[in-house]
């Protein structure tokens, strides 16, 4: 006997081999699109920059940018503050153009 037999005494039984609720036979209406709606693209799908299709030149100081200030405890990026040569390296990965112009 368990100790929530007796909060379970006023309950009925379950009644076995009772009929489940009418379930509606008829067929449900179905969405379909009846035209197809061209929308114009959300995003551009041309070529875009990144450091894999960056120039060599942006490349590189960003890679003297930033080993510099992983090993400069002067420097803090997150602050913006930065030592005399982290700061001329920042300027200088700053003003590099990431891509070339056509």
């Amino acid at each position: 006997m368990s100790l929530l037999s007796p909060l379970l005494d006023h309950m009925p039984p379950a009644v076995t081999g009772t009929d489940s609720p009418k379930v509606d036979s008829r067929p449900r209406p179905r969405l379909v699109l009846a035209a197809r709606v061209e929308r114009p693209a959300q995003f551009m799908t041309g070529p875009h920059a990144n450091a894999a299709t960056a120039t060599r030149e942006w490349r590189q100081a960003r890679d003297q940018y930033l080993n510099h200030i992983m090993v400069c405890r002067s420097c803090y990026a997150p602050n913006g503050r930065h030592c005399t040569a982290g700061a001329d390296l920042r300027a200088s990965y700053d003003a590099t153009p990431m891509e070339a112009h056509q």
